[in-house]
C-alpha cells in the first residue's frame, strides 16, 4: 500500500463520535521493546490527569481502556523486531484497528481524540519520502518502491527476446529479420515499463524516480519516458538488475536526503511562482485555513518543526490559532487542540489535498502556506 493510499485510509476512519487512541512507539532496540508496556502505561496514566479525560463518559473511558489493553497485548504477543517503530490506531467502540510499521525512530506518543492523530505519520512520509526505483535491461525489468524506510517490489517482467541464431538466408534477409524482431521486442518491453510506471505513479504518487541497470539499457530506456514522468527522474545508477534488493537499495539510499532536499526546493520554487505570478498561493494560518474551508487548496505546506495550540470547530471545520470559545461561522462551541497543524492536515486530506512538511528553509512562506487549485 502506498503512503498516499495509507493516508486516505486513515483519514477515512469513522469513529461515530467515539474516541480513537493513536499510539506512536519507538521500538528500535530490544531494550525499548522490553520497556514498551511500561511506556504505554505511563503515557496512559499521564492522560488520566488531563481534564478532558476526567470529563469522558463511562462508555468513552471503557473504550480507551480496551484500546490500551489491546495495544499492550499486541506488543507483547505479536510484535517482531523487524520494525523500528509503530503507529497503532485503535477504537474498540468504533471497531477500528490498524498497525503501521515505520522505518524510522519516532517519539513515544499517545493521543486520544475523535480521529487518528496523523502528524508524526505525515512527517515520516515527508522525511522518508516514497520514491520509485526502475531496474531495466533488454530482457528484464523491475519496479521497486521505497516508503517509510521499507523496500517493496511492486512489479517485474521478463522480455523473451527472439532467437538470435544467425540464419543468414538469401543476402542476409533472415539475419535482418531477426534483428528487426529483436529491436521491436525491446521497444515493446520499454514501452510496457513506461506504461506500468505511469500506472503505479497514479496510485502511489512517487515523489521522484531513479533508474538503474546496465549503462546502455538505461540510456536507451530513458528515451521512452516522457512529460511529467521524465521530470520525476532525479538520477541514474549503473548496476546489474539481477542483484539483490538489499544491494540495490544500498546503492541508492545514500542519495535519499539529497533527493529530498531537491524535491522540497522545487516545491518551494513552485510555491513562490504561484504566489507572485499566478496568485495561486496563500501565506499564514488564517489565509490557509480560509482556503482549506473553501476547498481551494491543492498542497498544504508546513515547516516540519512548527507546533502551535489552537481551536477548531467540529461542525463546520473552522480552525484558528486565536483563543475563540465560539465558532464565528456557525456559533457552535470550539474544541481545543494541542496541535493546530494536525487539524490543518486533516482539513487538507478531507478535500484530497496533499500535505507536505518541509525541512528546507521556507523563507517568507514560514511556517504555513498553501498552493491553490485556482487563483484566489
Amino acid at each position: 500500500m502506498g503512503s498516499f493510499t495509507l493516508l486516505q485510509n486513515l483519514q477515512s476512519l469513522k469513529s461515530n463520535g467515539h474516541y480513537i487512541t493513536t499510539v506512536y512507539l519507538d521500538l528500535s532496540t530490544p531494550q525499548k521493546l522490553r520497556n514498551a508496556e511500561t511506556v504505554i502505561n505511563n503515557m496512559h496514566r499521564a492522560k488520566k490527569e488531563k481534564s478532558f479525560f476526567k470529563n469522558m463518559t463511562e462508555v468513552q473511558l471503557q473504550s480507551v481502556e480496551k484500546d490500551i489493553a489491546g495495544i499492550i497485548k499486541y506488543i507483547n504477543n505479536q510484535f517482531s523486531m523487524k520494525q523500528r517503530s509503530l503507529m497503532i490506531v485503535s477504537s474498540s467502540e468504533a471497531y477500528v484497528w490498524q498497525v503501521i510499521p515505520l522505518g524510522m525512530e519516532v517519539e513515544n506518543m499517545l493521543v486520544i481524540q475523535d480521529r487518528a492523530y496523523l502528524r508524526p505519520l505525515l512527517q515520516a512520509a515527508s522525511q522518508m519520502r516514497n520514491y520509485g526505483i526502475i531496474l531495466v535491461d533488454q530482457g528484464k525489468a523491475k519496479i521497486v518502491e521505497r516508503r517509510f524506510g521499507h523496500t517493496e517490489e511492486l512489479w517485474a517482467t521478463v522480455n523473451i527476446l527472439p532467437d538470435s541464431r544467425n540464419d543468414a538466408g538469401y543476402q542476409g534477409t533472415e539475419e535482418k529479420k531477426n534483428q528487426r524482431k529483436a529491436e521491436e521486442s525491446v521497444t515493446r518491453h520499454y514501452k510496457m515499463i513506461t506504461a506500468k510506471i505511469n500506472e503505479l505513479h497514479q496510485k502511489n504518487r512517487f515523489n521522484w524516480i531513479v533508474v538503474g541497470g546496465v549503462k546502455e539499457a538505461v540510456a536507451e530506456f530513458r528515451k521512452y519516458i516522457q512529460n511529467e514522468m521524465n521530470d520525476l527522474v532525479f538520477s541514474e545508477f549503473h548496476i546489474d538488475p539481477n542483484e539483490s534488493l538489499d544491494k540495490i537499495v544500498e546503492k541508492v539510499k545514500n542519495e535519499e536526503e539529497k533527493h529530498r532536499l531537491a524535491f522540497e526546493t522545487a516545491l518551494l520554487e513552485k510555491l513562490n511562482d504561484e504566489f507572485h505570478q499566478s496568485h495561486k498561493a496563500v501565506l499564514g494560518i488564517k489565509h490557509t485555513e480560509e482556503a482549506l474551508t473553501s476547498g481551494q487548496v491543492d498542497t498544504l505546506v508546513m515547516r516540519d518543526d512548527f507546533h502551535k495550540k489552537g481551536w477548531f470547530c467540529t461542525w463546520c471545520g473552522y480552525i484558528t490559532a486565536d483563543d475563540e470559545s465560539a465558532c464565528p461561522n456557525c456559533r457552535h462551541e470550539m474544541t481545543r487542540t494541542v496541535d493546530i497543524t494536525d487539524e490543518l492536515a486533516h482539513s487538507a486530506l478531507d478535500t484530497g489535498a496533499k500535505v507536505e512538511y518541509l525541512a528546507a528553509s521556507m523563507g517568507e512562506y514560514d511556517p504555513v502556506a498553501a498552493i491553490l487549485r485556482y487563483p484566489k
